[in-house]
């Protein structure tokens, strides 16, 4: 894992939307909002098979996250490494998501989250972004 400080390996572990960046299969950069964990020093990022976002990293590794907090004081970490695409056999996914349900919306939320996205068609086999982190960078952007 690349070395952090412990403010940015916090604001990591936080339930907060982050943008994840890579080179898209038309060679521009692109920016997508997603739900992720945070473990040991990985970024995991559930998707379903096939989408783009998998299909422009297995063809360039490269990728960024970067979460920010919306009030103040802005804090923000930038997460610059390689992701890897890997299958997703459907129980982890199914684990993985209810977590992610869990974290991002609470409890009563995410159970009413998780059911609904399990009755709309989306468990099955899916695929898990890996980006391990060569640099992590916290910021403190309030000025503070």
């Amino acid at each position: 894992m690349a070395s952090a400080e412990p403010r940015a390996l916090e604001l990591l572990s936080r339930p907060i939307l982050g943008q994840l960046g890579f080179i898209g299969l038309d060679g521009y950069p692109h920016v997508l909002a997603v739900w992720f964990a945070f473990r040991d020093g990985e970024v995991l990022v559930a998707s379903r098979p096939g989408e783009y976002k998998c299909r422009s990293l297995r063809a360039d590794g490269r990728a960024a996250l970067t979460v920010s907090t919306p009030e103040w004081p802005y804090l923000m970490v930038t997460a610059v490494g390689d992701a890897l695409v890997e299958p997703l056999p459907e129980p982890e996914r199914k684990e993985l998501i209810g977590e992610l349900c869990h974290s991002y919306l609470g409890r009563e939320q995410g159970d009413r989250y998780y059911e609904k996205w399990s009755k709309g068609g989306h468990p099955g086999d899916g695929e898990l972004i890996r980006l391990r982190p060569r640099k992590i960078r916290f910021y403190d952007i309030s000025g503070g």
